[in-house]
């Protein structure tokens, strides 16, 4: 079994729920970080969702949550860490346009 550390990135994300990261098929990914940055200049708030491919459910990480200007959140990190099958995915949305910086790091195993 191969395992790899990889980083995604997306950047200016706004009200629309918008992939991060989809597990390829025949992976494991374990979800060692995910960090949220308020790149706008007034407080925000932040929804990040685990999506289950196996039961087509999205699953709040966290929702709402406010994030103050110029500020990161770190929902997923330190002992806290979330496991995709392939199919899997992690999204991320902002109440306000082109706002969040994400930065998700992973494991994945093939």
């Amino acid at each position: 079994m191969a395992s790899a550390f990889k980083t995604a990135t997306g950047n200016d994300i706004g009200t629309s729920l918008s992939t991060v990261y989809t597990c390829p098929s025949s992976t494991t990914t374990t979800i060692i970080g995910l960090y949220l940055c308020n790149v706008g200049g007034a407080d925000i708030n932040a929804t990040a969702q685990f999506y289950d491919a196996s039961t087509t459910n999205h699953i709040s990480i966290v929702h709402g949550i406010e994030i103050p200007a110029g500020s990161t959140l770190a929902p997923i990190g330190g002992d806290a860490k979330v496991v995709l099958e392939a199919g899997d995915a992690i999204k991320v949305q902002s109440n306000t346009a082109s706002s969040i910086d994400v930065v998700l790091s992973y494991l994945e195993q093939t």
